[in-house]
């Protein structure tokens, strides 16, 4: 999870408890309605339409907790609840204005367009508010990529840091797997930079997903299934070598320097 997504939902849950501190007050208009195409429509159920949204929005960002793998379309439905539930009392203020709009219009020599023109409103203002929610929905989305695409650069520096130090340290294993967990990190940013998210988080999934989207050449592609080999052997309980750990960093800063980065976190934000 990135530090935008935890952001999101500390500000979902600051307005919940916004809402919870309204209540008190909320309760002395609890029978307040008005009319809207002969259906009465209380304060009280936008204030629970609006509760139900945060928490819905809440509950897909908080399933993203459970592990590092990306879950795209939960966030994408946290991000379209937020958008409508940002929209609902501005929703709800369009439907009070179309209701007093055919109230006018019944008062009139116009009282046959009454009905007509309420729920004309009321469904201009519902699209409305659906491209509203699905344009900030969008928004948030990039904001999501060029997040998630900052983490993956500052994975990609620390375990480069960490392989470095543990080869030296003659941890040739864990030298090895550092150096692939700099790759991987690398290649989800190049695959995040063409609006590519990666499902699985296996080693065989990233490889096919690579070469799908033609991230690396033929000849670095077989240095990176050599790499995953290597990267294999350090997590079994086979020893690696020195010589085949120091092959496998070479292989993988030559993999680095092959993969066109065009600054994924500028390319994911403008996406």
């Amino acid at each position: 999870m990135t530090e935008f997504t935890k952001t999101k939902i500390h500000f979902a849950l600051a307005l919940l408890g916004s809402l919870f501190a309204l209540h008190p007050y909320l309760q002395r208009f609890e029978e307040a309605s008005f009319q809207y195409l002969g259906y009465p429509l209380k304060v009280s159920y936008a204030y629970l339409l609006l509760a139900g949204l945060l928490a819905l929005c809440v509950y897909c960002y908080g399933l993203t907790l459970v592990s590092e793998r990306p879950h795209s379309w939960l966030e994408r439905l946290g991000n379209y609840s937020y958008g409508l539930a940002v929209m609902v009392l501005p929703f709800y203020g369009g439907l009070y204005l179309a209701s007093l709009l055919a109230e006018q219009l019944g008062q009139s020599h116009l009282a046959w367009a009454a009905p007509g023109a309420a729920l004309a409103v009321g469904i201009g203002w519902f699209v409305l508010s659906q491209v509203f929610a699905l344009f900030l929905r969008g928004r948030l989305g990039k904001q999501d990529r060029s997040a998630k695409a900052e983490q993956l650069a500052r994975q990609e520096v620390v375990s480069l840091s960490h392989a470095r130090e543990l080869f030296a340290g003659q941890h040739y294993d864990l030298s090895v797997m550092e150096t692939w967990r700099a790759i991987e990190a690398r290649l989800r940013r190049a695959l995040l930079a063409r609006g590519v998210n990666l499902q699985k988080a296996n080693p065989e999934a990233l490889i096919h997903a690579v070469k799908r989207a033609a991230v690396v050449r033929e000849s670095t592609l077989g240095l990176l299934q050599d790499l995953k080999r290597q990267w294999e052997i350090a997590a079994s309980s086979e020893p690696l070598s020195k010589e085949a750990a120091e092959s496998a960093l070479s292989a993988g800063r030559h993999i680095l320097a092959t993969i066109p980065v065009e600054d994924a976190a500028a390319s994911a934000g403008a996406a």
